[in-house]
């Protein structure tokens, strides 16, 4: 049953591309997959940290409703860092959606389906910790070389603004918008072909020779066969 609505996702995606879509090639459906895996992942410690924020935070209008100390409060201060935690595994099991080529829904099963096996989960994982690694150190190091940029731009955006607050903060930001543009053109490609190679990897059945080899004696067998008596 998953697999021919797989295929159906596939053929009407393999329709949209012949028709003519200003998006060109997988371009769509890609995206489409982006924002459902960003949806399903996100919103919960999103959810929590604001929750636990109102419960246990310092607000001058409002006292605390939880009190210091309790194990009430203790739980729901905690519970962001949990949120996170299973924010990640969730994002790892969905990692291999974007190179599924199926839309959404289909690439979300197909992840989750290949992700949590014996084979899936330590290879996601081994592949995922140091791509994240690569990725951290090519922003912290463009970030870096990036700094001369604040004076420049603070300078530049305060002589055609006339506000010295805008000017500071754009002259913080500039780092940073280069640190992720850069890190994104060297590590994305890097990123998507890996996994893409995972993905067809845990894709494809792995057959032992013994099972293969029976498989073609079966086959040559019921080739060889009068056709009344070839096996059933």
């Amino acid at each position: 049953m998953e697999e021919s609505a797989e295929s159906a996702d596939s053929a009407t995606t393999a329709r949209k591309n012949r028709s003519g879509d200003p998006v060109p090639g997988l371009l769509r459906p890609v995206l489409a997959v982006y924002a459902l895996r960003g949806l399903s992942v996100w919103p919960l410690p999103l959810l929590v940290a604001f929750v636990a924020d109102r419960l246990t935070g310092y607000h001058l209008d409002t006292p605390e409703p939880l009190q210091r100390g309790s194990w009430p409060h203790t739980l729901v201060e905690a519970s962001p860092a949990v949120a996170v935690f299973v924010a990640v595994l969730l994002r790892l099991a969905l990692t291999l959606a974007p190179a599924a080529g199926l839309g959404p829904r289909a690439a979300v099963r197909r992840s989750w389906s290949l992700t949590w096996t014996r084979a899936g989960a330590p290879r996601v994982l081994a592949l995922a910790l140091p791509l994240a690694a690569l990725t951290a150190g090519v922003f912290r190091l463009v970030v870096q070389f990036a700094l001369p940029l604040r004076p420049l731009v603070r300078s530049l955006v305060e002589q055609a603004t006339g506000n010295f607050f805008a000017a500071y903060y754009a002259g913080v930001l500039a780092p940073v918008i280069v640190g992720v543009l850069v890190t994104a053109a060297v590590t994305l490609p890097v990123t998507c072909t890996a996994f893409a190679v995972l993905h067809d990897r845990l894709r494809v059945p792995h057959t032992t020779p013994q099972s293969a080899q029976d498989a073609a004696d079966s086959t040559t067998r019921n080739a060889c066969s009068p056709p009344g008596q070839r096996p059933e």
